[in-house]
């Protein structure tokens, strides 16, 4: 635990608010204590968690609680005001903390990149083509779910092509081999920057979440999530939130 900086200040340091000279010297601070980085990421999903659980709820019914029950009281005996007063806040904070504990070590601890792409939606193939050749078979094998027929037909490609690329990609994600879904859909966005295309761009986003969870390179989970989240144009900005993203923070300090 560190002794050096109080909790207000680590608070101020995340919402912005704490003074240059001060900032500045934690920022530096940051780079070599991994005991105070990791408290500052734990401050940092807390006060996250509280958003996200819709806290304020919860505080409000509290004080309503509260009010309901001091009304009660006014029929009986008076004690002292300011201790009845003390009393009820104390039982108050006593309660929202170990909501807050609890609700924050079960969401800790459940957290997993399952968790995350579970409600994933699947990729649908819109036309097959009539043509008899290989990517067709590759279509007709991936629509069907053999997976492991994608991989053999996907040996006789021999030149680049995005559909194909895409499709085995998906299968080997299927098939929960990160590393070669990665290779696949990242050739797929290294062709498009070179030429100037778009090929399954999107896709290529939003598939690579699940690729790089499954690596557990969280890293790079989270940039492609954050890319999605903050473009309102992208395919897929609907089907992540600030929710998966405090979950992938939770895995990168488990």
């Amino acid at each position: 635990m560190n002794e050096k900086y109080t909790l207000e200040e680590l608070e101020a340091y995340l919402l912005g608010e704490l003074s240059p000279d001060r900032k500045e010297e934690l920022d530096e601070k940051i780079k070599t204590d991994k005991e105070l980085k990791e408290e500052l990421e734990a401050l940092k999903i807390s006060q996250e968690a509280i958003e996200l659980a819709g806290w304020k709820s919860v505080i409000s019914k509290t004080q309503k609680e509260f009010l309901a029950e001091r009304e009660e009281d006014n029929v009986r005996p008076l004690q002292s005001g300011t201790k009845t007063t003390g009393f009820w806040l104390g039982r108050i904070a006593a309660s929202l903390a170990l909501i807050l504990v609890g609700s924050i070590a079960v969401l800790f601890f459940s957290t997993s990149p399952e968790s995350i792409t579970s409600k994933q939606v699947d990729y649908s193939i819109p036309v097959l083509r009539s043509s008899e050749n290989k990517l067709e078979e590759i279509e007709i094998a991936y629509q069907s779910g053999d997976f492991d027929q994608v991989m053999a037909l996907s040996t006789d490609i021999t030149t680049y092509d995005a559909e194909a690329y895409f499709l085995i990609g998906l299968a080997y994600l299927e098939l929960e081999n990160g590393a070669k879904a990665a290779e696949y859909l990242t050739t797929i966005e290294s062709d498009n920057h070179q030429n100037s295309t778009n090929n399954y761009a999107d896709q290529v986003d939003y598939f690579l979440v699940k690729a790089y969870l499954i690596q557990s390179n969280t890293d790079l989970a989270e940039a492609r999530m954050v890319k999605i989240l903050e473009d309102s144009d992208h395919t897929y900005h609907n089907n992540f939130n600030r929710f998966d993203l405090l979950k992938v923070k939770i895995l990168k300090i488990k």
